[in-house]
């Protein structure tokens, strides 16, 4: 009897060490997901642009926006998406918010040089409508 409650306890012990050695085991991470995901966003993003293209097109500036926050929302990180937020902030009269969107988006945009020059035209473009508006 003794030594079938020593087998026991030896495979309780045995089990719960394997169990606890599975639930602290880290979960390898898959490539494939990272990209299946970055895929997704980037499709998100394509057609929300597709959108805000056609909603540019219509003067519909409220929309466009709208559309590209949530495109942000997928890609807050994106530089070009930023752009064309402040894009659309300037054809709304928004100017101290449009040059405070293409700030973000050089920050974003550190070695794209054309991104750059485009961001800092539209600073001061939003800068002088701004002083001529007062």
């Amino acid at each position: 009897m003794a030594f079938e409650m020593n087998c026991v306890k030896n495979i309780i012990i045995v089990l719960s060490l394997l169990l606890s050695a599975c639930a602290s085991a880290p979960q390898p991470e898959t490539p494939m997901m990272d990209i299946k995901s970055d895929q997704d966003a980037h499709r998100a993003t394509s057609s929300l642009l597709a959108k805000v293209d056609s909603e540019e097109s219509a003067q519909n500036w409220e929309r466009a926006a709208a559309l590209l926050e949530r495109a942000l929302r997928i890609e807050p990180r994106n530089a070009q998406l930023w752009h064309r937020l402040a894009q659309v902030r300037l054809q709304q009269g928004q100017y101290h918010l449009a040059e405070s969107l293409a700030k973000k988006s050089s920050a974003l945009a550190r070695d794209d040089v054309e991104l750059q020059e485009k961001n800092t035209r539209l600073q001061k473009q939003a800068r002088a409508l701004a002083t001529e508006g007062r």
